[in-house]
């Protein structure tokens, strides 16, 4: 009797250690995965633009074009979306006016959005039409912003 109690007991207390060390660890993994995938962003970043664009121009040449010609923000908000649980990094883009375009329009500025999934950036021409980066996460429910602790030498 006493080895079928054992037979039940181990298995039940070992899930029941699984199930609550398992999100600590996944918070470690994802942080030691979200620390190389800043790196690796901030390296290819050039790279990852053209991508973007290039991609934007096959769905959409007309917006592909207006693309070419935006002013990249320095600045990246880092985000997790809800859905896919997959690491963003959202990129601030403004277009200049043209002369005959009220310089308040919202439709001067946008995000893109670029996808770490598998250990790879994507550049798919995601964007977010007349919205800065905060503003994304802040306005969707669809963005967690991530808090990253500032960078130690």
């Amino acid at each position: 009797m006493f080895w079928w109690i054992g037979m039940v007991m181990l298995p039940l207390c070992a899930f029941g250690v699984w199930w609550f060390a398992r999100r600590p660890w996944e918070l470690v993994l994802d942080d030691l995965n979200h620390d190389q995938a800043r790196v690796d962003f901030r390296r290819r970043r050039e790279h990852l633009e053209a991508r973007f664009i290039t991609s934007l121009c096959l769905s959409e040449p007309i917006e592909g074009i207006r693309w070419e010609d935006a002013h990249w923000h320095d600045e990246i908000q880092w985000a997790r979306d809800r859905r896919s649980r997959c690491f963003l990094a959202l990129v601030g883009v403004h277009f200049d006016p043209s002369p005959f375009s009220d310089p308040e329009d919202p439709n001067l500025y946008a995000t893109a959005v670029f996808e770490y999934r598998k250990g790879r950036w994507r550049a798919e021409g995601l964007r977010l039409p007349a919205m800065l980066p905060q503003e994304a996460c802040l306005r969707t429910q669809r963005f967690v912003p991530l808090v990253i602790p500032p960078h130690r030498a």
